[in-house]
């Protein structure tokens, strides 16, 4: 037998210059082209644009530290963030020691907070922790809301999509 392949009884020879095969061969490399256009088309149009993308930027940030100076970067930080992309949403989470960042007569920063809150950041206190410590609600500052477990909703919001941020 020679280079020639049978199928079935019949005869299938390539020839090299034949204007058949080279247009067979035009034709299912100009189809696979337009196969993977089309796939990178559709995967684009599921993607947002790097504008909205930055729209949609969601931040939970962790505060479980005490450390006046540490806690006063994250505000820092928060801030540049709202400075950079200004329709973010910011969760900050607040427990264990941390708490003190949200508490009356004990935060450091009550002004930067509050600057914050008026931004539109969602500060928010851990019951665990509240109760842990023997702090009533009230002692929080003004429009600092409360979570069951700060630990819980730090987690929470990461599952919702928001990226995770510790100063």
């Amino acid at each position: 037998m020679d280079r020639r392949e049978l199928l079935g009884g019949t005869h299938i020879q390539f020839e090299r210059n034949n204007p058949i095969n080279k247009f067979a061969f035009v034709l299912v490399v100009l189809l696979g082209v337009i196969l993977v256009g089309a796939v990178a088309t559709h995967h684009a149009e599921e993607q947002p644009s790097a504008a909205e993308a930055s729209k949609m930027l969601k931040v939970v940030v962790h505060v479980n530290f005490a450390d006046g100076e540490q806690q006063m970067g994250g505000l820092k930080n928060m801030a540049n963030i709202l400075k950079a992309v200004d329709t973010a949403t910011i969760e900050v989470v607040c427990h264990g020691q941390g708490i003190a960042l949200v508490v009356d007569g004990q935060s450091k920063h009550a002004d930067v907070v509050a600057k914050l809150i008026a931004q539109g950041v969602r500060f928010m206190a851990c019951e665990n922790t509240l109760r842990e410590k023997s702090i009533p609600r009230e002692k929080l500052l003004s429009e600092v809301g409360t979570v069951p477990s700060g630990a819980v909703e730090v987690i929470r919001k990461q599952h919702e999509g928001y990226g995770y941020f510790k100063p």
